[in-house]
């Protein structure tokens, strides 16, 4: 793809070369630049890059394994042509990126951002960017705050390319910009040798007048904060009469401190006996600044004021790893304290109801919450987004880390003010009671989590002591996940058929299409096993799709082997994402047409519960499905907590009575009124109502009776794979139930 060239190409190329950065190894106030971006804007992606003649070369990176791209592939190299911070939402939806080979990647770049680095005579050699594999918006405040950093950035080029011209070995005339000092050669021991000559710059720098520095030592610079043993580390070098850079605090005439970088060189004569000393000297105090600005912004959250992801994590490692000289003395041991990991609980409806803004907010009241419900020497961290660390540092039991965690979840419990309205969360603490047992704070913190969501699934309780039963059943569940991308990527879901029969005279009216996993080794696994990892992960949708398309394929087969103009239906369970999702219109119009399907023999179901959860406000996505001419139903009629208010709002052209109502029938007489009841419902709204899970012949009397028109369960056929549907429409299984003369397995087209 095609890039801009700035105007004066060829002096920021110039321009670049100076700084003798590119191909360098990384530097820490960079690095930590990059780190901050990262965790401020919540990206997975940070950079600092040049654009070369050709190239693209990162000096530092968070979150990309890449160190250098093709110009013409960089995203940069747009940023470069203006002065302002260039922010791509979604890059392809962006003609100047939509054919980029990183916007084309399934994990690369969608959203990006940058602000261009400055150097010299405005020229921009390279940005401060931020990306990520999501669309996603970027505020005006963001784009102010990714320029002060990129800012930040300048200045430290700024700063690193005058380092680095001077040198350790250039001459005393080559360092005169800077503050210079000249010394006798000798004493190196206190009180030090005495100053002979000084620059103006230096004079500027320490607001002593030139008489009162020379015959003095530099130690009349030195103050209660300068560091003695980078003192002594400089001593020790000159000793050796070699050159020596470090940075101290020192003192101007008036009091006050500012942070020096200085270096020291020999100066030896034609014979090479050391004479003198020359010191260059640059006040970095606010650099310092910055960079303890920046270090800050990399240990603690910005937002809450605790401590952020990665400083934990350094100090529960180093906490953790063995130290030999404490080994017999358990007193010793720092990290024989508990860790609690805490989620909030409908932290999502505050700020989808409230905005982000108000989220913020009550996350900070939950922070200062978090603090004051602990001892001062325990450790609060928020990892990100709801989630918090309690690092109980040490001498607390299984029972008092409980405590603890019931008295955190009364503190947030507590109602919150936030901008006047009242506002309620709860929490759910998964806590490892005793950290010596790990050596890792990756091990510590991903049990901690895991014990969360315990607790958070138990619906029970609020806190959960890790076990390790629970570490297994989460290695379970990623052991399925893992298998069933598998199973998806080999094709081993199949559909099953169960019959749907017209209770009136036995016809068959179509097929509800089941789900069935046939493992490589001919094992056959029921949803039960797998639908909720299936759910969790998204793989539903292609599982889904797989089972459909088969089972729309069986059907087209039997039509061809049977009567084309014989009529039947065909019933396919969509799980709630499924349903609602854009593209499901255009699955299920294909498949469709792909087996010459018409669209009334169609029929999506979808549980009741997943109408109740809110999903119903989608209308837009269910109105495209109707378009198509196809059925809707209700399936599991009556195990939600909405049911009627599903009849009424949901589109559906029927529904299925859960097999928990049929179950009570006919033993309960309260259950057996209350399936009539249903059966008037569907009748008088003019929906179509089948029951389910039929296993005894009293069920199907009774339903005979009360006007129920279709029926399935195991009385009538179990679900049966593809290869014996053939069998099945020839001979009935249900036939007896009927008589041999009614049970006909077609049914009218009318």
């Amino acid at each position: 793809m095609s890039y801009p060239v700035p105007e004066h190409e060829a002096d920021r190329i110039k321009a670049l070369h100076r700084l003798d950065i590119l191909d360098t190894e990384s530097e820490a106030a960079f690095d930590r630049v990059v780190r901050v971006a990262q965790q401020v804007f919540d990206v997975p992606n940070a950079a600092v890059t040049f654009v070369d003649e050709d190239r693209q070369w990162f000096k530092a990176t968070c979150g990309l394994g890449i160190s250098e791209t093709p110009r013409e592939d960089s995203f940069c190299a747009h940023v470069i042509d203006g002065a302002e911070v260039l922010v791509v939402e979604d890059a392809r939806a962006d003609d100047r990126f939509k054919g980029n080979p990183f916007a084309l990647k399934t994990d690369g770049i969608r959203f990006y951002a940058g602000a261009p680095l400055t150097v010299e005579d405005d020229y921009r050699v390279g940005t401060l960017c931020v990306s990520g594999p999501t669309p996603r918006s970027f505020s005006d405040a963001d784009r102010t705050l990714l320029r002060r950093l990129a800012d930040l950035v300048s200045g430290l080029l700024e700063s690193r390319q005058r380092t680095y011209q001077v040198g350790y070995l250039t001459s005393a005339l080559e360092q005169i910009e800077e503050a210079v000092v000249v010394t006798e050669g000798e004493p190196i021991d206190p009180p030090g040798p005495r100053i002979v000559w000084v620059n103006e710059a230096f004079l500027e720098l320490t607001g002593y007048e030139r008489e009162e520095l020379v015959g003095n030592t530099p130690r009349m610079l030195q103050g209660p904060e300068t560091d003695r043993e980078t003192l002594d580390q400089v001593r020790s070098v000159l000793k050796a009469q070699t050159s020596v850079k470090v940075e101290a605090v020192n003192y101007r005439k008036d009091g006050t401190p500012y942070t020096v970088e200085w270096t020291v060189t020999p100066v030896r004569d034609a014979n090479g006996r050391l004479t003198h000393w020359v010191s260059a000297q640059r006040d970095v105090t606010e650099r310092r600044a910055r960079e303890d600005e920046l270090e800050h912004r990399a240990t603690y959250d910005q937002l809450t004021g605790l401590l952020g992801r990665e400083a934990l994590d350094q100090r529960l490692d180093a906490a953790l790893a063995p130290n030999d000289a404490d080994a017999d003395d358990p007193a010793a041991d720092p990290a024989s304290g508990a860790l609690l990991f805490m989620d909030l609980d409908r932290f999502k409806e505050v700020n989808d109801s409230l905005g982000h803004s108000a989220g913020d907010r009550l996350l900070q009241v939950v922070a200062r919450r978090l603090r004051s419900a602990v001892r001062d020497g325990d450790v609060v961290a928020r990892l990100g987004g709801d989630e918090f660390v309690v690092w109980l540092r040490s001498g607390q039991t299984e029972p008092e880390a409980t405590d603890v965690a019931h008295r955190i979840l009364e503190a947030i419990g507590t109602p919150l003010d936030i901008d006047g309205q009242e506002v309620f969360v709860g929490a759910s603490i998964g806590i490892v009671p005793d950290l010596s047992q790990y050596e890792s704070a990756e091990a510590a913190l991903r049990d901690a989590d895991v014990a969360m969501y315990e607790a958070k699934d138990a619906m029970t309780q609020d806190v959960a002591i890790h076990e390790p039963t629970m570490t297994e059943k989460v290695d379970t569940r990623l052991r399925m996940d893992a298998a069933l991308r598998r199973g998806v990527e080999r094709e081993e879901f199949e559909p099953f058929f169960l019959p749907i029969v017209g209770l009136e005279e036995g016809r068959l009216f179509g097929f509800e299409v089941l789900a069935r996993w046939r493992r490589p080794d001919g094992e056959l696994v029921s949803p039960g096993a797998f639908l909720d990892v299936a759910e969790e992960t998204g793989l539903i949708v292609p599982i889904g799709h797989q089972v459909i398309d088969s089972a729309c394929a069986v059907l087209h087969d039997l039509r061809s082997t049977f009567n084309r103009e014989w009529e039947l239906s065909l019933s396919g369970n969509f799980s709630r994402q499924e349903f609602f999702q854009p593209d499901t219109k255009d699955f299920v119009a294909t498949v469709l047409q792909r087996y010459d399907i018409g669209p009334s023999d169609f029929t999506m179901e979808i549980t009741e519960r997943a109408v109740g959860t809110g999903e119903t406000t989608r209308w837009a996505e269910v109105q495209k499905l109707q378009s198509l001419g196809i059925r809707m139903e209700i399936d599991d009629f009556g195990t939600g907590y909405s049911s009627l208010q599903s009849l009424l709002k949901f589109p559906v052209d029927g529904f299925k009575l859960d097999r928990g109502l049929i179950d009570e029938v006919p033993e309960s007489e309260a259950g057996t009124a209350l399936v009539r009841s249903v059966l008037n419902l569907g009748r008088q709204l003019d929906l179509t109502v089948t029951a389910e899970g039929i296993e005894t012949e009293e069920q199907l009397s009774l339903l005979r009776s009360f006007g129920c028109a279709y029926g399935q369960g195991y009385l009538l056929s179990p679900p049966v794979a593809a290869d014996a549907v053939e069998n099945m429409i020839a001979h009935p299984p249900w036939r007896s139930l009927w008589g041999a003369e009614s049970a006909i397995n077609t049914r009218d087209a009318s």
